[in-house]
Formats: C-alpha cells, structure tokens, sequence
C-alpha cells in the first residue's frame, strides 16, 4: 500500500529551536513510518499555497532526522540547553525583591537562516519538479493509498486538495479543536471564517477523521452533524517515549517550592486571571513563597498579559518567562515542580497535561471538559475564575508537608499514558 504524508508544516517549521504541540504531532507520525518504511511504498507531500508536490524517502529523511535530533529529549545533551541552565540559576537563588520585571531566559525561535532557507529552497524545487499531477495521480489511483493530513496546515486552502479525487485516495485528517469556531474570542480576527474552511476540506475529503479527544469530536458533531461526517475517531495523542522514561533526566532542584506553565501565550489560555491572582498570592513578592516558571512563545491578542510579564513590579520577584526550552530542559524542570498549573479556558487536547502525568508530576488544571478527558482522576480540577479553589490548591502544593499533594503522588504511581505507538496501532488499525 503507498502511504503520503503530508509534511508541509515541518517544512515550515524546521528552523524553530522548539517544536509547538502540533509539530510534535506532525513528527511523531513522520518519525514512525519512516521507522517501518520498509511496510509501505512511503512517500511525503508538501502542499504549498501555489501546487503540491511529493517526496521520496531518501530526501526527507535526513531533514527530519536533523529536526528530531535538535527537538527530541536526550539526557546527555541537557547541559547544552542554555536556558535550562539559566532556570537552574534562577531558580535555585533567593526571590529577587528590587527586580522591576519578571525575569526572561532564553530567546524566541530565531528567524530563519542562510541555510534554513537553502533547505526550504532545496523542497520546494525537488516537489515542483515532482507534482501531484498527471503520470503521478494515474499510479496512486492504479495502486491505490492513503493520505495522511495531521496539522490542519493548508487546509483552508481546499484547491490545494482537489488532486485527492481523481487519484481516488483515501484521507485520514486529524482534527486538533474547533476553538476558532465555537470561541472565536480567543482567535486572531478572521481564524473562525480560515477553521471552518479546514473543517469543510476534511469533511469533503476524509474517508476517516481522527479527533484527538472525545470532545473535538462531539464539538465537531454539533455543528455539523453526525449524518453529514466520513468516519470519525477518537483517537488520544501519544506521549514522547522520553516523558514516560526520564528517569535519566535529573530535576531542578530550587531554594523555595515552583510551579509551571506550558504553552504559547494567548488568550484562551487564561493567563491574566492566573498572574492576577499570583501576584496577590505572593503578596507582590514580600512573601515569596513559591516561584511561577511560564514555558512557550508568546502569541497573539496578549497585550495585557505581556504588560504584566514585561512591566508588573509585583510580579517581578517570583515570575519566570522562557520562551524555549528543549524536551530535555521540560522534563527536568517539569520534575522539579510542584505541580504543572493548566488554567485554561478551552482546550482540544492538553498535551502539557498528559506529559506531566506521564512524568509522575501532579497538575492542577481547569474544569473543563479535554482536561478530564486527559487527565481522568489523577489531576486535581479547579473551575477557570475560581479565585478561592486556585488560591487554596497553591497553598496546598507550595507547604512542603502537603498531604494533597503526597496522597496526588501515590495515586500518580498508577497513571498509564497512551504511547505513540499506542497511537499509531490504532490509526493502522483504522486504515486496514
């Protein structure tokens, strides 16, 4: 059977230092086929704005196996990652009381360089010299195959996949969320009308749609309805293999209790309402009882929160921003923590979430629906503007007797996380 996948928010992506959660998706799907490449007759395709055209193995595989080996986790380059360093530092050193603004370690995901843009250059003439097009499309249809589509990359560019029909392939798309649609509040202006033109070209072109929660799926039904949809699956992400076995990464170890964010910084991540009630809680930094450590690049529609990171003096003792860190670098400081906090509005998934778990690591999240979805009975849920439940959970983590938070531990002990080829199991399961 020949399998294409689609390739083409890597591609995009291969300069960043860190991978977003999607481009660990995307990886984690091309790392696996190419692992069993010698199953299937393998190829990759990248959709641009003007065409699409398609890869062979031997051409991709050195570019992903650059990116993995600057994305993935491995303990022995841990000393290499300069803001993880520069956390430790931080962290283990007393809460500053004349700082003037919350601290930044590390820098944002470079631009791209003379030579990501040779690479970019190098794909883009190797897949205009091979479209999807003509003698191309008469083999897929002879042969037959699946096309794998699992970053929503593109896909509100539905000319871009027209080529499907008449090479008669099958598609599997995954579907992240439908928070544009059902929260456009939270979205740049105009990402609603762009996500239903995603959700439109899966629909039209799926033969299977993979939801990575029960509740995208059931977001999805209620707006289309389940007689208009192809086939629809739930099937979880998978955990990295490094955040199930790091045991060789070792913890930060710091002066006083610190608790952790994960993501890009936006607006349904509810991170004004979180900095509000922190500086309060730290009584702006003369009590600084426990540290905050906010992991991911920040994003769009921010401006109060980014006030607050760059310019807040209450916050200035107790607050870190670093805007990349390596899998390594997460999981170290991940270990360390008190708890991973998820304050979140609205959320698809909550990778971060399952990471934590997966790594023994309480997490104290919002009530909402993908959070139990992922985190079942080993989290603890707080309601998303619950000033009192966050308030009495920070108190309950930071103590270093805590009660709650040594009888969340033992019960972590028996937590059992989906694994990429857990995964993957299920999605060949689909396809056969």
């Amino acid at each position: 059977m020949t399998l294409l996948i689609d390739i083409s928010r890597l591609v995009e992506n291969l300069h960043l230092q860190t991978p977003t959660g999607i481009d660990r998706v995307e990886m984690a799907y091309v790392l696996h086929f190419l692992q069993h490449s010698d199953r299937h007759d393998l190829r990759f395709v990248v959709t641009w704005p003007a065409f699409t055209g398609i890869l062979n193995v031997d051409h991709v595989r050195p570019l992903i196996e650059d990116a993995s080996a600057r994305w993935e986790a491995r303990a022995q380059d841990i000393d290499r990652d300069q803001t993880l360093q520069a956390l430790r530092r931080a962290l283990t050193m007393p809460a500053d009381t004349s700082a003037e603004s919350p601290l930044h370690v590390g820098q944002s995901d470079q631009r791209k360089g003379v030579a990501d843009q040779v690479t970019a250059a190098s794909v883009w003439l190797r897949s205009m010299l091979n479209p999807l097009a003509g003698r191309a499309l008469a083999e897929l249809r002879h042969r037959g195959a699946w096309y794998l589509h699992v970053s929503q990359f593109r896909l509100n560019r539905p000319k871009r996949f027209q080529w499907m029909r008449p090479a008669n392939v099958r598609g599997l798309f995954m579907l992240h969320d439908l928070i544009p649609i059902i929260h456009p509040e939270y979205c740049r202006p105009g990402e609603a009308s762009r996500h239903a033109a995603r959700v439109e070209t899966m629909i039209a072109r799926a033969s299977v749609i993979v939801a990575n929660s029960e509740f995208t799926r059931q977001s999805l039904t209620a707006r289309v309805g389940i007689g208009s949809l192809p086939r629809c699956e739930v099937v979880p992400l998978g955990i990295s293999a490094a955040f199930v076995s790091g045991a060789a990464i070792p913890p930060i170890q710091s002066g006083i209790p610190y608790f952790v964010v994960i993501g890009t910084i936006e607006p349904r991540k509810n991170l004004e309402f979180l900095l509000t009630l922190w500086r309060r809680w730290t009584d702006h930094g003369r009590v600084p009882r426990a540290r905050l450590v906010i992991v991911g690049r920040r994003g769009w529609e921010i401006e109060s929160v980014a006030n607050l990171l760059d310019r807040s003096v209450g916050l200035a003792p107790t607050v870190i921003e670093a805007r990349a860190l390596s899998d390594s670098g997460m999981i170290a400081l991940l270990k360390g923590a008190a708890a991973l906090i998820a304050p979140s509005w609205v959320e698809g998934f909550g990778l971060p979430v399952a990471e934590a778990l997966a790594l023994g690591v309480p997490v104290l999240a919002s009530d909402i629906a993908a959070h139990r979805e992922v985190g079942g009975a080993f989290a603890d849920y707080i309601g998303p503007v619950d000033g009192r439940g966050w308030t009495q959970a920070l108190d309950d983590y930071a103590a270093p007797d805590s009660e709650r938070r040594r009888s969340r531990l033992t019960a972590l002990k028996s937590y059992r996380p989906t694994t990429w080829p857990d995964h993957m199991a299920r999605v060949e399961a689909l396809m056969r």
